[in-house]
């Protein structure tokens, strides 16, 4: 756009005024087309760009590159076909990008001359030279008729549009040809040929010697180069050039299109036919290209091969070229041609290699027909003589041999074309009888490789010679050697033999044995094809789901009709008068396939829809009617225009099909009917898809009656061929009067049938061989009972000429049946109904009336017919007979009633006329230009200006007899009254224009808004309801997961309380709790602050949004008050300006406030970047500690992942079941709701046609009060739309509470937790210290009444236990406390009670009298400190309280064993 835009402004830098000259753009009020939002970009309101035409055939080019894909990969589900197209669209859009130049390949000179755009692309320069030549035109022929001046002019402008569409097509074809070079390199490389056989040495004609061995042709084996190379020339230049440099550059092959002398050269005539041939020769280069390339790409492997362990999905690399299929838009038709090749040639070589016979040197093609021209230069220039030593001469000697080199050369390379579609139908052909085996082997004989050498005697003509002693078996030949007897059509042989045969012969024998072998492969193809599809037609799909069929319905003939069919062909071939001519069977076959094509498309087209209409299936008869739209002229021999024929169609009245047309304008013609490709292969695969493509959308039972009527057909066409040729001779004019021309008509209509498909050149011929006539008069003679086994041409010729009869007369029918009922189409159960009656009582019974009389029965038609009652045709009538009558009447009614509508159109204005003439009233005639489809009516004053012109003329006048004289002033003083009256008049035309306009607008721009209200109502729904769904998935998900962390902490607490754990191990535990809850909090600060950037994202588009549409509605609500203040009086510009100058004042502060919202913006980001470099670094550091406790979480991490692996399948599999049952929901909402939607608006358009007349009154006074309640509905909305935003807001922060509420609460169960486990610790010493107390006051009861059984003194007693036995441990359980407590952790450090003397108080056990020595009796004090570590270390590994009696006992117990 952007480049078409750049190009008229370019065009139009002196004005548009020219005829031809784009108009130019009004760069105002950019608009979106056909949609509320542009997919590629706006246009401005009066923007047009006609040369983007093409763009819309870029879906149909990626249709076609898709199935040509579809084909090659065979995709086995609907999902790899989905993968594979979206991967085909993701390369068109990647080569579309990276498309280089037109061009770029050839040289610097080429590029400046053939591809520049600086002087011929512009229409300015063109058209001044076209001014020049025309000048110099008119000064030569000054003195010759106007006649001729005229003729010499469109002459001139001939020469000049010839060139320009010259350049066209040279530039294309270069193109075309750069694209395809680069293929050839790369497959001559892939085969094993270099790529210097591209290229030909240049040899100027003067310097050039005479060559005896000139036209010898290359070696019938290619593979003979590889082995000798010494005729190869290794010549390789640089740039590519165009094909008629390889020949000459001197003379012809000179020419530039960059200067104004360089297009005024070429404008001479004799420079004229040198860029023809220029053209000429680059054409032949392109399809010798072609022809290369496509013999090597159909030379392949087995598909079977190719696919085995690997599934042919599409890459990037397959699908990849130098132009791909966008280069379908731009270039010409072998682009995607280009494209498809080079995916095969990549998906190929990563398989299996090429064949190298399939390879063709173009150098060695080119160099025997480049040696015969230069041999015959050589000639020409030794009997001319000095003639040659014009240039003029030269250039038209050269001229002629170019020419005649072209033709050499394209009737070699013809061959090889030829070869490459023979053996692509083979394969096609092979790869459709891969899903018969049964067929293909009972019917077919297949070729092997390299069959060609083993081929005997009896595989040529001698194989045909009955021997009733032996059963000898067909020859494994299609054709003789020699191309003149057909031996076998049933053999399919190997491509190795199809490149080598027929190539010892002479290149016309050649040719034209190829052309007849192509004619029979292809008409067989289609038959088989057609006969395959036609067996599947019954199959159901239905079942199936994405399996491939592997079945074919017996109901449609199944494998045994398509066998019965070809038996059947082999006896008509048997039956021939000529059976091994290969004109006579290609005919047969051609006809055969017309026929069988033609059959089908009557019976879907007629049949099937008259019989589902009959019986009221009024749904079958809708989907075929869509269905046939698509699928049938696929099916025929339709024109179809190619991708690139849209500024280039055949002008009217022509059509591509007429042979005037063809002679006149054979190019257009030819890229105008050869499909979107002409020099493709026609996709022959898609004749099942179109076929079934008819049928589909059909239910079982309705495919059982599309079978009976397709039964029904051919049971007609053999009523007809059993009724043979109609005996027209006993038809006069006396019988009855409406058939006096019914011979010459019917004849005049059969005479030249249009072929479904396209024939070969017997039936081609002209339409008088097709039926015998002889006789007097020019009619048929009579010849009855033909047989399509015994006369299979003459059937065929019948059948095709009553199929086509047939669907004339149904197009008459069809015509007539809506003029009678005045309907735009029949298509309903109850139209149908009427439609058979008239036709029954109008056309049918009268004509079966007027044969009956004839063959003598017209007592059994006498009288009326029932409406129920069927009639019978006579015996002995013909069908073809009443189909012929009926067509004739048919014909002649529709003439009638074109005649009639004439004389009414014509008396109908005639009266209008008159009607105006005796009109007195001052209204200007609009009902005489009123056009029928206008319904309104309104009357303009009639402007009487000429009338007071010539009024106020004549006040101020002298007359004479013979003229009128006035006043230069008067004169003067009339014309500018007259002025002003047009200019009043010109200013009301506008008014009334632009207030219409406006109003339209207005309403237009009102139902817009309500349809954007609308959409907007149903999105912001539909995003509430995402919303809703979001959070309860959410919710849900946050409810399991805190379950499961639940029960984790409950098995993680239980573990803890079983396990028996020490003092170190205890403190790691703590510490790993700590971590664990200071990465939570990380973890809720990160949410929060990622909630909030959220919230404060969104408040700021909100903001801005809210601030752009109310500036919007202000801007519109602020030019409507200006336009209503105007009209009553307007304002000044002082308040103009200042309203201006607030309105700036107030943007500037609005900037000033979102530029301090983006700093505080970037801010934040900053902030949150380091937040997160932060926890990085701390997650790191963690991450180390965290890999020691790894191993031991293994195992419960296992188990845990275990459950939640069996949680997530049981959610997925109810979610599963929940998207299913919500996708069959939706599907019954949406179809309800498509039902409301009719009937709502079956019932406004009632209501709005009703209301239509009061509306255009009120009209203006809702347009005043249209801006104010859009606004104020726009305040609403806008306000419901905050209401909504702040109760989400609400919701959002309610919902933030209750989870931190939730976190504090675990908080403080974990704090009260662990201050519950320190209490009991607590209390477990302090229960320690009672029973050390006890135990202490035991012992010292117990020593007590040892010493005085032992008798020591109590001083001694008393100076040794003076010291305090606690002492030292006393002190190392402070110093560990202290180091606890000073530690600063949480919990709290324990505060231990003072510990009691761990010995008992024995003052009294000194006054004993029985006191002994202390220092004899040391062992108390050890057993004491042994039997306190003892007890410590039992309360440090039970944290149980133990039984106080039971442990008392085995403390003494302990003691007394001391004691021992």
């Amino acid at each position: 756009m952007e480049d078409q835009r750049e190009y008229i402004q370019k065009v139009c830098r002196e004005g548009d005024s020219d005829f031809g000259l784009p108009y130019k753009i009004i760069p105002k009020q950019p608009i979106s087309v056909n949609m509320s939002r542009s997919a590629l970009r706006n246009v401005y309101l009066m923007e047009f760009h006609p040369s983007l035409a093409v763009a819309a055939r870029i879906p149909e080019a990626l249709k076609h590159a898709y199935w040509e894909l579809y084909h090659v990969h065979k995709p086995d589900t609907v999902t790899e076909m989905i993968v594979m197209e979206r991967k085909l669209l993701d390369c068109a859009v990647r080569e579309w990008d990276r498309m280089p130049a037109m061009g770029t390949s050839y040289s610097a000179q080429v590029q400046k001359d053939l591809f520049s755009d600086v002087f011929v692309e512009d229409p300015l320069f063109i058209c001044g030279i076209a001014h020049s030549l025309m000048e110099q035109e008119d000064d030569v022929s000054s003195r010759k008729p106007k006649k001729e001046k005229h003729v010499d002019t469109v002459k001139l402008m001939g020469r000049l549009m010839e060139a320009l569409t010259v350049r066209h097509r040279l530039m294309d074809a270069a193109w075309e040809a750069e694209i395809l070079s680069k293929l050839y390199r790369r497959m001559s490389i892939d085969i094993g040929f270099d790529e210097y056989h591209l290229f030909l040495r240049f040899v100027q004609f003067e310097f050039a010697t005479h060559k005896d061995d000139a036209g010898k042709p290359p070696p019938v084996f290619i593979t003979a180069i590889q082995e000798d190379d010494t005729t190869v020339d290794r010549f390789v230049p640089n740039n590519l050039y165009l094909g008629v440099h390889e020949l000459d550059e001197g003379h012809v092959g000179r020419f530039s299109f960059r200067s104004r002398d360089g297009v005024l050269q070429i404008m001479k005539s004799k420079s004229l036919e040198n860029l023809q041939v220029i053209l000429m020769t680059q054409v032949v280069h392109k399809n010798c290209l072609i022809a290369s390339v496509q013999l090597a790409d159909v030379c392949l492997p087995a598909r079977d091969d190719i696919m085995v362990g690997q599934k042919s999905m599409l890459t990037v690399e397959e699908t990849k070229s130098e132009k791909s299929s966008t280069t379908a838009m731009t270039g010409t038709s072998m682009a995607t041609q280009g494209n498809t090749l080079a995916s095969k040639l990549t998906s190929v070589q990563m398989t299996k290699g090429r064949s190298p016979e399939a390879f063709v040197s173009i150098q060695l093609e080119k160099v025997p027909s480049r040696d015969l021209m230069l041999n015959d230069y050589l000639a020409q220039k030794q009997k001319m003589g000095m003639i040659l030593k014009n240039p003029e001469e030269v250039e038209k000697l050269k001229r002629s041999l170019l020419r005649d080199f072209c033709r050499r050369f394209m009737n070699r390379m013809s061959q090889y074309s030829l070869r490459s579609q023979i053996i692509a139908y083979y394969n096609s052909l092979l790869g459709l009888l891969r899903e018969f085996p049964n067929i293909r082997d009972t019917y077919f004989m297949l070729g092997e490789p390299n069959e060609f050498h083993k081929k005997r005697k009896m595989d040529d003509v001698a194989g045909l010679t009955p021997d009733p002693r032996n059963m000898k078996k067909r020859p494994r030949r299609v054709l003789s050697q020699d191309g003149t007897t057909v031996l076998n059509i049933w053999f399919i042989p190997h491509h190795s033999e199809a490149l080598i045969m027929y190539k010892r012969m002479e290149d016309e024998q050649c040719c034209r044995a190829l052309g007849f072998h192509l004619q029979i492969v292809s008409a067989l193809h289609d038959i088989v094809q057609y006969l395959c599809a036609h067996s599947k037609l019954g199959s159901s799909h239905a079942r199936l789901g994405s399996r491939k069929m592997e079945f074919v319905s017996a109901d449609w003939g199944g494998t045994e009709g398509i066998g019965a069919e070809l038996r059947e062909i082999q006896k008509q071939i048997d039956n021939l008068e000529e059976k091994t001519s290969p004109e006579h069977i290609a005919t047969c076959l051609s006809m055969r396939r017309e026929v069988m094509f033609l059959e089908y498309d009557t019976s879907v087209r007629f049949s099937m829809r008259d019989t589902f209409l009959s019986t009221g299936n009024v749904n079958a008869y809708r989907t075929i009617t869509k269905n046939i739209h698509f699928a049938l002229p696929a099916l025929s021999n339709v024109d179809v225009p190619s991708l690139f024929c849209t500024y280039f169609n055949v002008p009217e009245p022509f059509e591509a099909r007429d042979f005037r047309a063809m002679e006149l304008y054979p190019w257009r013609s030819f890229i105008a009917r050869n499909g979107p490709y002409p020099l493709h292969f026609w996709q022959w695969q898609q004749i099942e898809y179109n076929m079934q493509m008819c049928l589909s959308g059909l239910k079982d039972v309705d495919r059982h009656v599309a079978n009976g009527e397709i039964l029904g057909v051919s049971l007609l066409m053999e009523d007809v061929l059993q009724s043979g040729y109609h005996d027209m001779s006993n038809i006069t004019a006396d019988d009855d009067s409406e058939l006096e021309q019914d011979l010459s008509k019917s004849q005049s209509i059969k005479g030249t049938p249009k072929p479904s498909r396209p024939g070969t050149s017997l039936s081609k011929a002209d339409s008088t061989k097709d039926l015998p006539q002889e006789g007097s008069g020019g009619k048929l003679v009579p010849k009855k009972q033909l047989s399509r086994t015994q006369q299979p041409i003459e059937s065929y010729k019948l059948l095709k000429l009553f199929l086509m009869l047939w669907k004339r007369l149904e197009v008459f029918k069809a015509e007539w049946g809506q003029r009678k009922l005045s309907t735009e189409e029949i298509n309903n159960s109850v139209l149908y109904r009427d439609f058979c009656k008239l036709y029954k009582t109008e056309i049918l019974f009268p004509i079966l009336q007027s044969v009956a009389r004839r063959y003598g029965q017209g007592e059994l038609y006498e009288g009326m017919v029932s409406d129920v009652e069927p009639l019978v045709a006579p015996q002995g009538a013909s069908e073809i007979e009443i189909k012929m009558r009926q067509l004739v009447k048919l014909c002649e009614s529709l003439e009638e009633h074109m005649i009639h509508e004439v004389q009414k159109k014509l008396s109908r204005e005639l009266n209008l006329l008159l009607t105006e003439r005796a009109r007195e009233e001052g209204a200007l005639p609009t009902d005489l230009w009123k056009k029928p489809a206008m319904k309104e009516s309104f009357t303009i004053a009639r402007p009487h200006i000429a009338e007071q012109f010539s009024t106020q003329l004549f006040t101020d006048i002298k007359e004479t007899d013979t003229e009128y004289i006035f006043r230069k002033d008067h004169f003067n003083s009339c014309l500018l009254h007259l002025d002003g009256a047009v200019m009043a008049r010109e200013r009301s035309n506008f008014e009334s224009y632009t207030m219409y306009y406006e109003n339209l607008l207005r309403q237009h721009h009102q139902l817009l808004y309500q349809k954007e209200q609308e959409l907007k109502q149903v999105r912001d729904q539909l995003k509430s309801a995402q919303n809703d769904t979001l959070v309860e998935v959410q919710c849900q998900l946050a409810d399991q997961s805190h379950d499961l962390l639940m029960e984790i902490t409950a098995l993680r607490a239980k573990v803890a309380e079983m396990r028996e754990i020490s003092l170190t191990q205890e403190r790691d535990m703590r510490e790993r709790i700590k971590e664990e809850y200071d990465s939570l909090v990380q973890n809720l600060f990160a949410s929060a602050f990622d909630l909030k950037a959220k919230f404060d994202e969104f408040r700021e588009d909100l903001h801005n949004d809210v601030k752009s549409k109310i500036s919007e509605v202000r801007s519109e609500a602020v030019m409507d008050m200006a336009k209503l203040k105007e009209r009553g009086g307007g304002l000044t510009d002082e308040e103009m300006l200042q309203r201006n100058l607030s309105k700036a004042h107030q943007i500037r502060e609005i900037q000033k406030e979102n530029h301090s919202l983006n700093v505080l913006m970037l801010k934040m980001k900053a902030m949150n970047n380091w937040k997160q470099k932060h926890t990085k670094e701390m997650v790191s550091a963690r991450l180390t500690e965290a890999r020691r406790s790894c191993d031991r979480s293994k195992k419960q991490c296992i188990e845990i992942r275990l459950v939640a692996e069996e949680e997530v399948i049981l959610r997925r599999q109810q979610l599963v079941a929940l998207r299913k049952a919500f996708s069959e929901i939706s599907m019954e909402c949406s179809d309800a709701k498509k039902e409301i939607e009719k009937e709502t608006k079956v019932k406004e358009e009632k209501s709005h046609a009703a209301m239509q007349k009061a509306r255009s009154q009120r009209q203006l006074e809702i347009a005043r009060q249209a801006n104010m309640e859009k606004i104020i509905s726009e305040l609403e909305m806008k306000e419901k739309e905050l209401h909504s935003l702040s109760d989400e807001h609400h919701k959002v922060s309610k919902l933030q509470q209750m989870s931190s509420d939730k976190v504090k609460k675990e908080a403080e169960h974990i704090r009260k937790h662990l201050t519950h486990e320190r209490g009991l610790k607590l209390d477990a010493f302090s229960r320690v210290d009672e029973l050390q107390t006890q135990i202490y006051d035991i012992e010292s009861g117990m020593f007590s009444r040892a010493q005085t059984s032992f008798g020591y003194p109590a001083s001694v007693a008393t100076s040794y236990k003076s010291k305090p036995r606690s002492a030292s441990p006393s002190k190392h359980r402070a110093l560990s406390r202290g180091t606890m407590s000073s530690s600063g952790i949480w919990p709290p450090p324990i505060i231990w009670p003072p510990n009691r003397a761990m010995t008992p108080d024995v003052a009294g056990y000194y006054h004993h009298p029985n006191n002994v020595d202390l220092s004899k009796i040391q062992r108390p004090k050890t057993v004491a400190g042994r039997l306190r570590s003892r007890i410590a270390d039992q309360l440090i590994n039970e944290l149980d309280v133990p039984d106080t009696h039971e442990t008392i006992m085995q403390l003494e117990q302990l003691q007394f064993q001391n004691l021992r």
